[in-house]
């Protein structure tokens, strides 16, 4: 028998039924791809074939990180049943369609059930349980009898499941088949493309979060640094004060000793002075004017007197300058930074550590044109004594220091040598280190040179050694004249 041939409104039916659909499809394909949303998408996807289409029954499934399990994120048509039904890969209609990644549709559904059901028993009848896994609930209607399930793809990369059902036996067309492969392409690549934006927005949101706890950290750990700057700060000008009360322990004899020496002088004078005034006041009162001119013990009382004069004037000269020295090395008043003159700082130490130089040791200065130095005077004048004083503690008190400065660029560099015995090359190493000293147990701090380098790293400078055992030991200081 002959196939109906078609008429032409047949084939006009058709041709606007299909101009329809392709309407559909571009509308939905429009709707789909304009929004990141996921939810929205599910919505759109599964309105159109129910409401369009008339699939009342549809799974979305997406694929999670392990690659074995499917999950359902969406549903439409299924009363009662809740989102995070799971299928594994290789199980029913949609495990198999995601494990092959191609279109499958079965029909007759309820027929298959039934068979199994029937084995299942026999071999419970038959003792057999143990051979049977137990069978696993898979999302979906429990009376389907045709079922199509696409695979959603990206390129290769399979995302998920599109799954549509129907509770009537009946096999879905080539054409409902072909409509459902074309939303469901459609989906995988809305879908995909709001997973990545979805996925970037919690990579910013976690970036942001990370931001702002790192910025609290990093504030945190500054107000800690700060605290631990000030705490050093302050124990860095405790040893300082500690070390320059030390050096000041040790003066004491010395200043005392130069001190005496002129008061002494003075005090011998005053007896001198006192006979030679009274000689003085005796002549005038008794003698006439010619007489005084001739009276030859009158003038060498005056002569008395004027030496006197001159040996108080240098007397007072001395512990003036003696008392100055010592106000220069304490600078107790100056805890500030200010430009001073540095050869003023190493002229009050030199004078301050004259009873000890004075025992044999000759000081050579070789000073260039510096400028002013804006510096913690205070600070560094306790360099100054601790490198001299250890210089003279190096020459055993017989030998030569000698003092170097000059302008080097934008700083100044100071030199202390002495001809002392030298220091190995295995203390060398450790001549900075606190607490380490060449000189003896009960003998000094192991402090001192310590104090210098933090006073000179702290003035933005350096401070290196060298030395050479039988010859002697030179300090080289570096500072810049304006350290900030």
């Amino acid at each position: 028998m002959a196939k109906k041939q078609p008429t032409a409104e047949d084939l006009a039916a058709e041709l606007d039924q299909k101009s329809a659909e392709i309407r559909i499809l571009q509308r939905v394909s429009s709707a789909i791809n304009a929004t990141l949303d996921l939810e929205e998408i599910y919505g759109i996807v599964l309105g159109t074939m129910d409401e369009i289409f008339g699939f009342h029954h549809s799974l979305i499934l997406l694929l999670d990180e392990s690659g074995e399990t499917l999950t359902v994120v969406a549903s439409r048509g299924y009363e009662g049943q809740t989102l995070g039904g799971q299928v594994r890969v290789g199980t029913g209609l949609i495990g198999v369609v995601a494990k092959k990644r191609r279109l499958m549709r079965l029909s007759n559904l309820g027929s298959q059930r039934g068979y199994i059901a029937a084995i299942r028993k026999q071999m419970e009848e038959a003792g057999r349980s143990s051979e049977l896994e137990e069978a696993a609930p898979v999302p979906g209607l429990t009376n389907v009898e045709s079922q199509i399930g696409i695979p959603l793809l990206i390129k290769d990369n399979l995302i998920g499941v599109f799954s549509v059902e129907s509770a009537e036996q009946k096999m879905f067309s080539d054409r409902e088949e072909t409509l459902v492969a074309i939303v469901a392409n459609q989906a995988a690549s809305a879908i995909h493309n709001a997973r990545l934006y979805r996925a970037e927005e919690q990579r910013r949101q976690e970036l942001a979060e990370l931001n702002e706890t790192l910025e609290d950290r990093v504030r945190a750990r500054t107000a800690e640094l700060e605290r631990a700057n000030r705490e050093l700060r302050d124990m860095q000008t405790q040893l300082v004060q500690t070390e320059k009360m030390a050096s000041l322990g040790m003066l004491v004899a010395g200043v005392a000793h130069e001190i005496n020496t002129p008061i002494g002088a003075i005090a011998a004078n005053t007896d001198l002075v006192r006979r030679a005034t009274e000689i003085v006041r005796q002549r005038i009162e008794k003698g006439s004017p010619a007489e005084l001119a001739g009276d030859s013990r009158l003038r060498q009382a005056v002569e008395t007197l004027r030496q006197a004069s001159q040996t108080e004037q240098l007397a007072c000269e001395r512990v003036t300058s003696i008392v100055k020295s010592l106000r220069n090395f304490a600078r107790l008043d100056e805890s500030e930074e200010k430009l001073v003159d540095l050869h003023e700082g190493i002229e009050s130490t030199l004078i301050l550590l004259r009873h000890e130089l004075k025992k044999g040791v000759e000081v050579v200065k070789h000073y260039g044109d510096l400028p002013q130095v804006l510096c913690f005077p205070s600070q560094l004048n306790q360099v100054f004594m601790n490198l001299l004083n250890n210089a003279i503690s190096a020459t055993g008190g017989k030998g030569t220091i000698t003092i170097t400065t000059a302008r080097d660029g934008d700083g100044v560099v100071l030199r202390f040598a002495d001809t002392g015995g030298g220091i190995s090359p295995q203390n060398l190493k450790r001549i900075f280190d606190p607490g380490f000293t060449t000189k003896g147990v009960g003998v000094g701090t192991g402090l001192g040179l310590s104090i210098c380098y933090r006073i000179i790293q702290h003035h933005r400078g350096t401070i290196e050694v060298s030395s050479e055992v039988g010859k002697g030991t030179e300090f080289t200081v570096r500072l810049p004249i304006q350290p900030h």
